[in-house]
């Protein structure tokens, strides 16, 4: 019996012919120590023809070869087929792919079947049930025999000319899944006879449908592989720098597996060069990087920790680059570590961040020089960082000692050895250089220095965040001397104070005491024209005395003070309204004092204080209106203080004196505490200017404020803003 085939001979059972050829010749050869039967078949022990299972497991044993060299599919399907029909005896095999969709055939291979099939198993699709192939495709279930003599529906037109042309009755289809169950195609067997109950060729089919998916799943792997190569190699390519995998082994060698041709452009050494020689690459860093690096990289490799690097390297062509190494680390069983990472071009990052240093380093530059003062900046390890032309302007003895780097105690030394004799015992300077140190470690603190020439400087040092000291150097010399003249202000001005206090009154107390005895002996006798010229003169004596009294008590606020000491501000203002009684009494009016807390200030002058704000009080009163006078006090601290020009910290008394008089208008409200200023005429309100002067002058002595807010017609309130408690040691 033998089947047509295209355009061959007829093929006998026992003939070796094309199907048998595409077989390799060494899986027939191996046949040949099998023992055969006389008649040149092979036979079992039960008289079974043995010759289609070896040549099964034999070409089996090709195709897995075929497989392993990464052959192309269809010649790996090729071959199953032809083995196919080598073993099943006058049967015709075709393998169908199917696309990654499962939608359509892509693949089919039917070396011994008309073109025609090929085309119309192209032309088809799943969905259109288009071959019994599709069908057992679908239905995911092997199919046994279909008779295609008899002409059913269910049998296609092209499957029915086929067995025609062929002499084919049956098919035998068989379909390959993957692992997940999802079809890969069919392996079809078509035969002359249905051959049904025949486990051989059951078991044969479901073989070569096992080895077809086995070939077209490694197929597909090997292409997921390739397009995974293509896509990292089209990454690696993409990224500026170098892709790279190394390892370091538990003996300590260092190579690469991997580098990408990035590596050419990087550093100049081809991929090549680096895996065959580590080398190639190391030597393109400096001497310093090279020396640490293996210790570095066999560290990290212990402890798998992050590698992340910064390089400056020198190509084979003499360009210097700079580079950024990050890779991340992981150890397999033989305690081999591999690196997996990048070496990324950081020149043009580098080289901007170069840039701006130097921007910044010069923007410094014109900032330190900018300044007026001699600035020296050192770091947490008291050392030198910068200092500015001007520091050494004012130090010039510390020219061959101020540099980058120099330790705080030596620039130290040198000022105080340039600021005592030569022939000063090294044990004062010891002592000197030991109380300057311990003054450093205590933190910033500020001291006055008479340089050699005599000239004066304020040297000002203070901590910075990070732990480093800045130290200004600021030339006081021209406040020296306004100081010098100020002493000898305050010296002239205690001359006054004396004089106004003994010799000028003196003759005040002549003048009224003559002008008195006058008026009682001859005030009767005088005409009307000399009293009033009598009384005018001691009139302006007494203003005179007041005059001099409140210049007195405003020159005794610096001149003569007092001790800062515990003030009970209600036992003081109570004092003050005691003695304020008259005018209370003559003016209708009433003075309210609420509670009042203790005050750290000189109490002499807080008496003054409240009997100058009371007073005014009483005296700018409207017509025909009692006067109302209300002394209260509040302490005010954190976001409550209010703004200006008060003490830096602590907490703040408000003290308000309130009167319901005439008021004045704001815009003069800075004119009123100056000396000498008056709102109104002598004819109107009696005074001197003095008394608010001197008010603010006692408050500002205490390192507050005096503020005032008024309305005219609508009384005044001033307020004097003191410290609770005093930060100064000494007025």
């Amino acid at each position: 019996m033998s089947i047509k085939r295209d355009n061959t001979e007829p093929v006998s059972e026992t003939s070796t012919g094309p199907v048998e050829a595409r077989l390799s010749a060494t899986a027939c050869d191996r046949i040949a120590v099998v023992p055969q039967t006389p008649s040149g078949s092979l036979v079992d022990e039960n008289g079974q023809d043995q010759k289609p299972i070896f040549l099964l497991l034999q070409g089996q044993s090709d195709i897995l070869d075929l497989i392993a060299s990464r052959a192309p599919l269809k010649e790996t399907l090729d071959r199953t087929a032809a083995l196919a029909e080598l073993v099943i005896e006058n049967a015709c095999c075709s393998v169908q792919v199917l696309d990654r969709g499962g939608e359509r055939f892509v693949d089919v291979v039917a070396p011994n079947l008309p073109d025609d099939y090929i085309r119309h198993i192209n032309a088809g699709s799943i969905g259109s049930g288009a071959s019994v192939e599709a069908i057992c495709a679908v239905s995911k279930k092997p199919l046994n025999i279909l008779d295609l003599s008899a002409e059913s529906p269910e049998t296609p037109a092209y499957l029915r000319d086929l067995a025609g042309s062929h002499g084919l009755s049956a098919v035998w289809a068989h379909p390959m899944l993957d692992q997940s169950g999802e079809p890969l195609g069919v392996l079809s067997l078509y035969c002359q006879t249905a051959q049904d109950g025949n486990p051989r060729v059951d078991r044969i089919v479901r073989a070569l449908a096992s080895l077809a998916r086995f070939a077209i799943e490694h197929h597909r792997s090997n292409e997921a592989l390739r397009s995974a190569d293509q896509r990292f190699g089209a990454l690696a390519a993409s990224i500026p720098g170098v892709v790279y995998q190394r390892m370091v082994t538990p003996d300590g060698q260092i190579r690469y597996t991997y580098i990408s041709d990035g590596a050419k452009d990087l550093f100049g050494v081809s991929p090549e060069e680096i895996v065959s020689d580590p080398n190639a690459l190391f030597d393109c860093h400096g001497p310093q990087y090279r020396e640490t690096f293996r210790e570095r990289l066999l560290e990290a490799s212990r402890e798998l920790k992050m590698w992340d690097v910064e390089a400056t390297i020198v190509t084979k062509d003499g360009e210097q680059k700079y580079t950024h190494a990050i890779a991340r680390p992981h150890r397999t069983p033989d305690g081999t570590v591999f690196w997996d990472g990048v070496i990324l071009d950081a020149t043009r990052i580098k080289q901007a961040e170069l840039e701006a240093a130097s921007i910044e380093a010069r923007t410094r530059e014109v900032i330190l020089e900018s300044i007026s003062q001699g600035l020296a900046l050192y770091d947490e390890d008291d050392t030198l960082v910068v200092c500015n032309s001007h520091f050494l302007d004012l130090n010039p003895e510390l020219d061959d000692v101020i540099r980058p780097g120099v330790g705080y105690e030596t620039v130290a030394r040198a000022l105080i050895d340039s600021s005592l004799d030569a022939e000063a015992p090294p044990s004062q300077r010891d002592e000197l250089l030991q109380q300057h140190m311990q003054l450093h470690r205590s933190g910033g603190h500020a001291a006055e220095r008479r340089l050699p020439n005599g000239r004066w400087v304020l040297i000002t040092e203070h901590r910075t965040e990070h732990g480093g000291t800045a130290i200004v150097h600021t030339d006081v010399t021209e406040l020296k001397k306004r100081e010098a003249k100020l002493e000898t202000s305050n010296h002239e001005l205690q001359q006054f104070a004396s004089v106004a206090s003994h010799d000028l009154q003196e003759p005040l107390r002549k003048i009224e005491a003559f002008g008195d005895r006058l008026h009682k002996m001859c005030g009767s006798s005088l005409g009307e024209e000399a009293t009033l010229y009598l009384d005018r003169m001691l009139s302006s004596t007494k203003r005179m005395r007041k005059l001099i009294n409140d210049l007195l008590a405003y020159s005794r606020v610096t001149t003569k003070p007092r001790p800062f000491e515990a003030c009970n501000f209600k036992a003081i203002a109570g004092e003050v309204v005691s003695d304020l009684q008259i005018q209370i009494e003559e003016s209708g009016g009433r003075v309210e004092v609420a509670d009042l807390p203790v005050v750290e200030a000189d109490a002499m002058q807080m008496r003054q204080l409240l009997q100058n704000l009371i007073s005014n009080a009483l005296k700018f009163r409207r017509k025909d209106v009692p006067p109302v006078v209300t002394v209260s006090g509040q302490i005010v601290s954190g976001d409550n203080r209010p703004a200006g020009p008060v003490a830096p910290a602590g907490d703040l008394l408000e003290l308000s004196i309130s009167d319901n008089g005439i008021g004045f208008d704001m815009k003069y409200v800075e004119r009123i505490f100056n000396i000498f200023q008056r709102l109104h005429n002598r004819s109107e309100y009696d005074g001197t200017g003095i008394g608010l002067a001197t008010c603010r002058k006692i408050v500002e002595r205490h390192g507050g404020a005096l503020r005032a807010t008024s309305e005219p017609g609508h009384g005044t309130t001033v307020t004097a803003i003191l410290p609770v408690k005093q930060m100064l040691t000494e007025a």
